[in-house]
C-alpha cells in the first residue's frame, strides 16, 4: 500500500479508475445499437459489420497479458495512461472512418488500448488500498464493469437520436482527456519493485496465441462452420502456441507471465467461475438484444433501456457483496449468485412474443442481482493469492480467461441458435426468391430484411410468424445452455472457493540475523 495516499484521495482514485473501466467495457456493447446506421452509411456487408464488433474483442483479449506485464515492469500509471491515449486516438479516428475497413482497423486499435485497463486499474487499487479496504474497493471496481454492459446501449441510443453513428466512438475522447488529467493529479505510480527480466518472446507468444485462439472462436461462431480452414487454423494454432508459451515460461526462474498461479485452486476456481458466468452473460446479452428488437419490435433505444435493470441489480449486489462475504464466505456468495443467474436464464427461456414488459424487466433485474454476486468475491478470492507487486500480471491471466470465455459465449451460443433457426426455416423460405433464401434462413434479422425486399404481400405474415416461433425455440435452448454454464460455475465455487473470506498475502518474511555462534567463527576472531 502507498502510505502517503489519504482516505479521501483513495476514494477519488477509486471513482476515477472505476469510471475508466466503465468506458472501455461500455465499448463492447455500445456499438450494437449503431449497426444499422453504420451499415447504411459505410455500405457494409453483414460479415464486415460483424468484424467491426469482433476486432475489438480479439485485440482486447490478445493484449491483456502484454498490458499486465508492462504495467508491473514499467509502471502501472504510465502503462494505463498510454493505453488510454491509444484507446482515445482509435476512438476519434474510428468516428470519422470513411469505409468499413477503416472502422475495423480503428476498432482493433481501440482494443489494444483498452486491454490494459481492467488489469492495470485493479493492480493500482491493490497498491493504493490497505488489505482491510480492498474487498470494498474491488466490489466498486467490479460493479463498474457490470453497469457498463447496461449503460452502453442506453448511451448509444441517446447519441444516435441526436447525432451520427460516429458519435458513439467520439464520446470517448473527452472522457479520456478528463481521465488523463485527473490521473496525473491523483494516482501515484507503482510497479513491481523486483520485476522479472523483460521477456519479449513470452509477450509475442501470448499476443499471437490468444489472438489466434479468439479469432478461431469468432470465425467459427460467425459461419457456424467449425471445420473451415481459417477456423481450425486459428484454434489449432492458438492452442499450439499456448502450449509453447506454457513450456517456455515454466522453465524460467522468474517468468514475466506467472502461469504457475493457475496451480492455486483459489486462483483457478475464482477465474474459472468468472469465465463460466461471463460465457453465459455475453451470450445471453447477444440473444436477448435480437429478441427485444426483432421479436418484440422495440427500438434500439427501448432495447437499451431494458438493460438498465441488469445494471441496477449488479450495482446493488456488488455494493453489498463485501458484507455478504464476511458473513457467508465467498464460496456461498458466488454459488448463490450463479444460481440466481440460472433462474433468470430459465425465466428468459419461457418468454414469448406476447410477454409483458414487466416480466422482461424482472428477468433482467434477477440477471443483474446474480451477476453482482460473482465478480467482486471471485476476484477478491483469486487476487488474495497474488502478491500486490505482481497484481497486474496476475489479473492479466484471469482477464484473458474471461475474454476468451466471452468470445466463446457469443460463438457457441450464437452457433446453437443458428443451427436451430436454419433447420426450422429452410423449408419456409422457399416462398422467397432464390437469391434471398440463404440470408433469410440464417437469422431472424435476415428473414425480416428478405421479407421486406421481396414484397411478399399476403404470404409475409405467415413467414414472419414462423420466424418468430423458430427464434423463440432457439432462444429457449440457448438460455438453458447458459443456465447450465452458470450452474457449472456454482459447482466450481462450492468445490474450490474458500468457505471464509481469504486474507491477502502478507509481505515477504524479513531475513533473520545470523545465529550468535557465527560471532565466534574463525573469521570473526581478530
Amino acid at each position: 500500500m502507498n502510505p502517503e495516499v489519504s482516505s479521501g484521495r483513495r476514494r477519488a482514485i477509486l471513482a476515477l479508475l472505476a469510471t475508466t473501466v466503465l468506458i472501455v467495457v461500455m465499448d463492447l456493447t455500445i456499438i450494437n445499437v449503431a449497426l444499422t446506421p453504420i451499415q447504411q452509411s459505410l455500405d457494409a456487408t453483414n460479415a464486415e459489420l460483424q468484424w467491426s464488433l469482433d476486432t475489438y474483442l480479439i485485440t482486447f483479449a490478445a493484449f491483456l497479458f502484454t498490458g499486465g506485464v508492462c504495467a508491473d515492469r514499467f509502471g502501472r500509471k504510465l502503462t494505463l495512461m498510454a493505453g488510454l491515449v491509444v484507446f482515445g486516438a482509435g476512438s476519434v479516428l474510428g468516428a470519422y472512418a470513411d469505409t468499413i475497413t477503416e472502422l475495423i482497423v480503428w476498432r482493433g486499435v481501440m482494443g489494444v488500448g483498452a486491454a490494459v485497463v481492467p488489469t492495470v486499474t485493479l493492480a493500482l487499487l491493490m497498491s493504493v488500498f490497505p488489505p482491510a479496504e480492498r474487498p470494498k474497493a474491488i466490489a466498486a471496481w467490479a460493479s463498474a464493469a457490470g453497469v457498463a454492459f447496461a449503460v452502453g446501449p442506453v448511451l448509444g441510443g441517446l447519441l444516435l437520436e441526436q447525432f451520427w453513428w460516429g458519435s458513439i466512438f467520439l464520446i470517448n475522447a473527452p472522457l479520456v482527456v478528463v481521465g488523463l488529467v485527473l490521473m496525473v493529479w491523483l494516482v501515484p505510480e507503482s510497479r513491481n519493485p523486483a520485476p522479472a527480466a523483460f521477456d519479449p518472446l513470452g509477450v509475442l507468444l501470448s499476443i499471437a496465441a490468444v489472438g489466434l485462439l479468439v479469432y478461431g472462436i469468432v470465425t467459427g461462431g460467425e459461419d457456424n462452420d467449425w471445420l473451415a480452414a481459417d477456423t481450425l487454423g486459428g484454434l489449432v494454432g492458438g492452442v499450439v502456441l499456448l502450449v509453447v508459451l506454457v513450456v517456455i515460461e515454466s522453465r524460467m526462474a522468474s517468468p514475466s507471465l506467472d502461469l504457475g498461479l493457475l496451480r492455486s485452486a483459489r486462483f483457478s476456481a475464482g477465474s474459472g467461475a468468472i469465465a463460466l458466468c461471463f460465457f453465459a452473460l455475453i451470450g445471453a446479452i447477444f440473444i436477448t438484444q435480437f429478441y427485444y428488437q426483432a421479436v418484440i419490435g422495440f427500438s434500439p433505444m427501448e432495447a437499451g433501456l431494458l438493460m438498465l435493470p441488469m445494471g441496477i441489480g449488479s450495482l446493488v449486489m456488488s455494493a453489498r457483496c463485501p458484507g455478504l462475504v464476511v458473513r457467508f464466505g465467498p464460496r456461498a456468495v458466488v454459488a448463490a449468485g450463479a444460481g440466481v443467474m440460472a433462474v433468470s436464464f430459465v425465466l428468459t427461456s419461457l418468454l414469448t412474443e406476447d410477454s409483458p414488459t414487466w416480466l422482461l424487466v424482472v428477468a433482467q433485474l434477477i440477471f443483474g442481482l446474480g451477476w453482482g454476486c460473482i465478480m467482486a468475491p471471485a476476484t477478491a478470492s483469486l487476487m488474495s493469492v497474488v502478491p500486490p507487486a505482481k497484481a497486474a500480471a496476475g489479473q492479466a491471466v484471469s482477464q484473458t480467461m474471461r475474454q476468451v470465455a466471452g468470445a466463446l459465449g457469443v460463438a457457441v451460443i450464437g452457433s446453437i441458435l443458428g443451427v436451430v433457426y436454419r433447420s426450422g426455416m429452410e423449408d419456409s423460405v422457399e416462398v422467397l426468391p432464390e437469391a434471398l433464401r440463404d440470408e433469410a434462413a440464417g437469422s431472424i434479422g435476415g428473414t425480416l430484411r428478405a421479407v421486406e425486399a421481396a414484397k411478399l404481400g399476403d404470404q409475409a405474415p405467415a413467414l414472419i410468424d414462423k420466424a418468430v416461433d423458430t427464434y423463440l425455440s432457439g432462444m429457449q435452448i440457448t438460455m438453458l445452455v447458459a443456465a447450465g454454464a452458470v450452474l457449472l460455475a456454482a459447482a466450481v465455487a462450492l468445490r474450490w472457493l474458500p468457505k471464509t473470506a481469504p486474507k491477502p498475502p502478507g509481505p515477504p518474511p524479513v531475513p533473520r540475523p545470523a545465529p550468535s555462534e557465527d560471532v565466534d567463527a574463525p573469521g570473526a576472531r581478530a
